[in-house]
């Protein structure tokens, strides 16, 4: 019994070259004619031909596509100057050939007298990792195979090494008749074959799942004996059984994979050799040497994976089970993208998966690759939740090279620029897992972050994002290419064919998404997203998470301008109190340092507010503030707001801030019909009472904006879940009465809290002193009901000297602290900034009251309301001269004003 096929599609006519059916006539002629003279001696027909077949069911837009992948398949030969290499011996036209991209290309019309010279010219190939083999079938219709990964990715039947070839024969009168001849001899001398050919359809299907393993189709010959495999087939296609078998699977793979090899033993005159009975088109000897790889490397992940797993009790940490199901996913099968929700614990997942393949043995290095302004907080996630030795990569390049040499055992955490710059040292380091965080940033096919990424082959790999497409679908491909290249191919496909077209004739214009049942079955198996409302059951009560943000290079200077008048200061205090106004001018220095960690845009409110206000916050705009929290809140609401449905409260000390925060995001809101409204000072008290009750009831309103006005005697824990703190309070107390607005009785659901730090500012280092529970100055602002209390002052001072730079207050101790120069740092409201040397080193008496200090005493003073109506209010000693005179003022003031009794 004899089983036929052909290495093209099943679904193909017999006779391509007939005129296609009447509904593709206008579809062909309009492809035909944009193709015209674009592919070298290639008639366009035969090329738009071979499209409206291979691409099947499909429309105008996936075929036109089609044509465009083809050529630039043809320009990329051109550019590499590809040129035929080695050919089918003697007058051969069908059969194997090779290309290379050494050479100068013949002139077409000497091209007819190569006659099989190219052997000699095909040894040379210094410029190719290896010569692809390419075998053309038949060029009326199109027919050739290619072991190029191009070929058995593309869905096109062709790849820029076939296109050369058919340029080749196309290019000659003689060779195309030859080629007709020979067609039929080799279909004649088949029919009584005594072998197997092992054939495979290089189209993907358009829709359901992807496995190319179902294209492999088999030929068997009458005198073959191929029991071993011949069973796993079905009319000469893969049983359905075997495909969905793993282990039936990977034998038959194993088994070709066998025969192919003994095939290319015969040939290269192996002794002692068995009788060969297959032979393999290229692309199909591509697919089982492919394939055969990634199911073998299932079986070992799904074996180390039962060892692993028990040591996941060893973490220093609870998984949530949704958390260990992720752990579990990656374990056995070796990659994934995890995109989960944000707040839902990837660095968890990826630490404990780390975790799990360290102490099971299964690997002895690995790589944590984030972005900078991340380290920090992986290494804390790490060394709170496992023991496995980790350290962050650091230092000038000297220093750098040591670490990875001397890696032996354990973790590393680099960024994204280092791996540029030290990547031969991270090859030569050859980590056996590499976790990619905000793998977003490897979207962009053309960046070098992208290149060195793919350029890394551990044997795990785990990317992290919570965002794995934020525009187009080639960059949810380009994030996939590290972990499974397959599962989304071919890539020309993937817009047309998932895209729907506007209809209103604008270039490039989507009227939406389609196909997307596909699109998820493909990702299934290397994608694991779970967003928020999945697992709320499982979620804990409140999780906290810091969310570092990267200062902009104007921000850093302008910031660390002030660390050395602030230190100066400091350093006085130790050796004398300080004077009110000098107290008052450390806390100037310290305020502007804050709102300069927030963005240079709250500094210079003023003087760009107008240009601002009713403009659109495009990218240029926002960059232009020096204000990446602005940009990181855009990404964060639109988590929150947009995808998870949730509404939130985003807190800041500044009427001013939140003001660029809510037209930052303003048109992202919008375009959702949403909104935000504000609570703070400002708002007459209607007006306020009016956002509260819209924020309950009104789900166009998303998003309060507060200030610490909002901080007490305020419930919203029936309206939101999230709370966002756009820079760390002084008094951490005040930071959990901000919570303490949605983490109360009558919430329903697990809340969220976001805390944005500025990396290397002041904010940062009180972050570091707070904490996750502990009061950065407790005890400063401690008071009872009635009174103004006045805390220890050294206290405070001691707990400010941690703030400074530690390279600035070791300057100063070794220069001396000299007199500061008038221009030390300008006060936030303009004042010259000279007043810290412009008065006796003590002040028995309050100062006069300086308007200029009013900010930073205001600053330094908290005022609560208390349930009986009271309030309370806490200032630290320095601030109580300047606080009173001003209270004794104003009672004076009112006195003098009261109406006097008849």
């Amino acid at each position: 019994m004899q089983t036929t096929v052909s290495a093209r599609s099943s679904t193909l006519a017999a006779d391509a070259s007939a005129a296609p059916p009447e509904p593709l006539a206008e579809t062909r002629a309009t492809l035909i004619e944009g193709a015209r003279r674009r592919f070298g001696a290639i008639p366009a027909e035969v090329l738009v031909d071979h499209v409206l077949e291979r691409c099947g069911a499909s429309d105008f837009a996936v075929r036109a596509a089609a044509m465009e992948a083809l050529e630039r398949r043809w320009t990329f030969a051109e550019r590499e100057g590809l040129t035929v290499a080695t050919r089918p011996g003697g007058d051969a036209v069908l059969g194997a050939y090779t290309t290379s991209r050494h050479g100068v290309r013949a002139k077409r019309k000497g091209k007819g007298k190569d006659k099989g010279g190219g052997r000699a010219r095909g040894r040379r190939f210094r410029g190719e990792a290896r010569p692809y083999t390419t075998v053309l079938e038949d060029v009326r219709p199109i027919a050739a195979s290619c072991d190029c990964p191009d070929f058995v990715r593309s869905s096109l039947g062709v790849c820029k090494h076939a296109l050369v070839v058919l340029d080749f024969v196309f290019g000659s009168r003689a060779k195309l008749a030859r080629a007709g001849r020979e067609r039929d001899a080799i279909a004649d001398r088949r029919s009584g074959a005594s072998t197997a050919r092992l054939g495979w359809d290089p189209v993907l299907p358009l829709s359901g799942e992807l496995d190319r393993v179902a294209g492999l189709r088999l030929e068997v010959g009458g005198r073959a004996r191929l029991s071993r495999v011949a069973d796993a087939f079905v009319g000469g296609r893969v049983a359905r059984a075997v495909l969905g078998d793993v282990e039936r699977r990977r034998e038959l793979l194993a088994s070709l994979n066998a025969l192919i090899s003994a095939k290319a033993d015969a040939k290269r005159g192996s002794a002692g050799r068995a009788r060969v009975e297959l032979e393999a088109s290229p692309s199909a000897r591509a697919i089982v040497v492919e394939e055969l790889e990634r199911a073998e490397r299932r079986a070992r992940c799904a074996k180390a994976a039962a060892k692993a797993v028990p040591h996941l009790r060893s973490l220093a940490r609870r998984l949530y089970p949704y958390q260990r199901e992720g752990v579990e996913r990656f374990l056995s099968t070796g990659r994934l993208l995890l995109a989960d929700d944000m707040g839902l614990g990837k660095t968890t997942q990826a630490i404990a998966a780390c975790h799990a393949l360290f102490e099971s043995r299964a690997v002895r290095r690995g790589l944590v690759i984030a972005p900078a302004s991340l380290k920090p907080q992986w290494l804390r996630e790490w060394q709170e939740t496992t023991r496995v030795p980790v350290a962050v990569v650091d230092g000038t390049p000297e220093a750098r090279a040591r670490q990875y040499r001397d890696l032996d055992e354990g973790f590393l955490i680099l960024n994204y620029e280092q791996l540029l710059r030290d990547a031969e040292h991270v090859s030569r380091l050859a980590p056996e897992i590499v976790v990619l965080d905000e793998a977003q940033r490897i979207k962009n096919y053309a960046t070098k972050s992208a290149a060195y990424v793919k350029a890394l082959t551990p044997a795990y790999r785990l990317a992290l994002t919570g965002t794995p497409m934020e525009n187009r679908l080639e960059e949810l491909a380009s994030v996939l290419d590290w972990i499974d290249d397959v599962a989304l191919a071919p890539k020309w496909r993937l817009v047309p064919w998932h895209t729907e077209s506007a209809g209103d004739g604008s270039a490039g214009g989507s009227g939406g998404a389609r196909n997307l049942v596909t699109l998820r079955t493909r990702l299934a198996g290397c994608l694991l997203r779970r967003v928020r409302k999945e697992v709320l059951d499982q979620l804990p009560a409140r999780t906290d998470t810091r969310l570092p943000v990267e200062m902009t290079p104007q921000q850093t200077d302008a910031h660390d301008e002030l660390t050395l008048p602030i230190a100066r200061l400091v350093q006085r205090s130790k050796k004398r109190p300080l004077s009110q106004p000098e107290f008052l001018r450390l806390m100037q220095l310290l305020t502007q340092q804050r709102i300069i960690a927030n963005g240079l845009g709250q500094l210079r409110f003023d003087e760009i507010w107008p240009a601002y206000r009713d403009a659109r916050p495009d990218a240029m705009l926002l960059e232009g503030l020096f204000a990446p929290k602005l940009i990181e809140l855009r990404r964060l609401l639109g988590d929150l707001v947009l995808e998870q449905g949730r509404k939130v409260v985003v807190f800041s000390q500044w009427r001013r801030m939140l003001r660029l925060c809510e037209w930052s995001v303003r048109d992202v809101l919008a375009a959702r019909g949403l909104r935000g409204v504000f609570f703070t000072g400002a708002e007459k008290p209607s007006q306020r009472t009016r956002s509260v009750v819209d924020f309950h009831d009104d789900p166009r309103t998303a998003v309060m904006f507060l200030t610490d006005a909002g901080g007490v005697g305020l419930n919203l824990q029936r309206a939101a879940s999230a709370c966002i703190n756009l820079e760390m309070p002084w008094n951490p107390a005040v930071l959990e009465q901000r919570i303490g607005r949605i983490y109360r009785l009558g919430q329903k659901q697990p809340i969220d809290v976001f805390n944005l730090v500025s990396e290397g500012s002041i904010e940062a280092r009180i972050a570091g002193l707070v904490g996750a529970k502990q009061a950065l100055f407790s005890g400063l602002f401690d008071g009872t009901t009635d009174e103004v209390r006045f805390d220890c002052a050294p206290s405070m001072l001691t707990r400010v000297e941690r703030l400074v730079e530690p390279s600035a207050a070791a300057d100063l101790v070794e220069r001396g602290d000299g007199a500061a120069p008038a221009d030390e740092g300008a006060a936030i409201d303009g004042s010259d900034g000279a007043l810290a040397d412009q008065v006796p080193a003590a002040a028995p008496t309050p100062a006069p009251i300086d308007r200029g200090m009013l900010p930073a005493m205001f600053d330094a003073v908290r005022v609560e309301r208390l349930g009986d109506g009271g309030i309370r209010i806490e200032a630290p000693p320095e601030v109580a001269g300047t606080l009173l005179s001003l209270f004794e003022g104003m009672s004076k003031l009112l006195a003098s004003c009261a109406p006097r009794p008849s």
